[in-house]
């Protein structure tokens, strides 16, 4: 008999199993990585605002620094 010709059985269940457990774990992991780069914008807007305040505290000080001249 021709090999070509002979029909395939295949049981799929474990193959449908494995694709769901790799499914699983692939959104696993893109749930962490996802977690991760929103606490990682987190800390960054946290050093943003931080530098911006400390600018406005600098501009402000020198505000009053100017005002508070004693030249002449």
């Amino acid at each position: 008999m021709d090999r070509a010709s002979d029909p395939i059985t295949v049981d799929a269940e474990p193959y449908i199993a494995r694709l769901g457990a790799q499914l699983t774990e692939a959104w696993g992991k893109a749930q962490a990585e996802l977690a991760l780069a929103r606490e990682e914008n987190a800390v960054r807007a946290a050093r943003e605002a931080a530098k911006d305040q400390r600018i406005t505290d600098l501009e402000a000080a020198l505000a009053e620094l100017q005002n508070t001249s004693t030249r002449p």
